[in-house]
């Protein structure tokens, strides 16, 4: 009976050997990239005339960077499925003489985003399946600058605008650096990183933590995230504002020189330098609150 089990265990160990070389042998001779395609185009315009920027798009990160040129360009690359392919395009059009309005791989075309063999195999090809839209703006101030995307990562780098709008379902938000009027970003799910920003900041999450640091605070600093924890850094030397921390659940603290603290609990600190005109507001669902002087 023994002899019987370990001859049984013997030959399962024998068939279960044949069967990952079998599929091993197989599988490397498959072409996994098979069913994607590359796409790579790119737009220009004249920087000259144009004071707004308008950019759509559904599933590509994004990505703002310097240009050396007098011109506005942007590119559309990466890998998709061959079926995705024709309809995923790159529209760029002049409106009204003045606005650059961008469309990447929007679902006008009928794309689908579902998941199919294709897609599995990728994961083992050791390749990077995906797209990316880059923004290669000259150094000048626009008028306002709108970015709207459902899934993927933005980095929109170095920017000057009076109006900077930024609006995502699924990604993250970076911001090296923001000189304008006015900061407005607002992710459903993702976290926001703002490194060095001026002027009236208003920034939203519903899941995910926000990190901000302001070289000056502009008359209204709004942030606030349901569930995710809240960073901001402000000026050592600043007059006239007033702080008003609150968190549901979590802790709030307020770490600023010279300031007059009204009120002080775990969950909710008021602050007021000055007359208090300036307004500072950061509120949390779930998630601790930390306002601090810049190192």
């Amino acid at each position: 009976m023994q002899r019987g089990v370990k001859f049984s265990l013997f030959l399962g160990f024998v068939l279960l050997a044949v069967g990952l070389v079998g599929a091993a042998v197989t599988f490397k001779s498959l072409d996994l990239t098979a069913g994607f395609s590359t796409v790579n185009v790119e737009k220009k315009v004249a920087a000259a005339g144009i004071d707004t920027i308008i950019l759509n798009t559904d599933t590509s990160s994004i990505s703002f960077v310097p240009s050396n040129t007098d011109e506005i360009s942007v590119s559309l690359s990466g890998k998709l499925r061959e079926a995705n392919a024709a309809n995923c395009t790159l529209e760029a059009t002049t409106e009204n003489a003045t606005t650059w309005r961008i469309d990447a791989c929007t679902r006008r075309g009928h794309i689908n985003f579902g998941f199919d063999i294709d897609e599995f195999k990728s994961l083992f090809s050791g390749q990077k399946f995906g797209l990316k839209t880059e923004v290669r703006v000259p150094d000048k101030l626009f008028k306002a600058i709108t970015v709207k995307s459902d899934t993927g990562l933005i980095d929109l780098g170095s920017l000057k605008s009076d109006k900077l709008t930024v609006t995502s379902d699924t990604g993250s938000v970076h911001i090296d650096h923001f000189e304008g009027k006015l900061l407005n970003v607002q992710t459903d799910t993702g976290s926001i990183r703002v490194d060095d920003a001026q002027g009236d900041i208003k920034l939203r999450t519903d899941t995910g933590p926000i990190d901000a640091v302001l070289a000056e605070i502009g008359n209204e600093v709004s942030l606030s995230a349901d569930t995710g924890s809240i960073r901001l850094k402000v000026p050592s030397k600043i007059n006239n504002v007033s702080f008003d921390l609150r968190s549901d659940v979590g802790s709030a603290r307020l770490n600023v020189p010279a300031v007059d603290v009204q009120e002080s609990s775990r969950t909710a600190v008021k602050g007021i330098i000055g007359d208090g005109s300036k307004k500072v507001k950061a509120t949390t669902d779930t998630g601790f609150i930390e306002v601090r002087t810049r190192d």
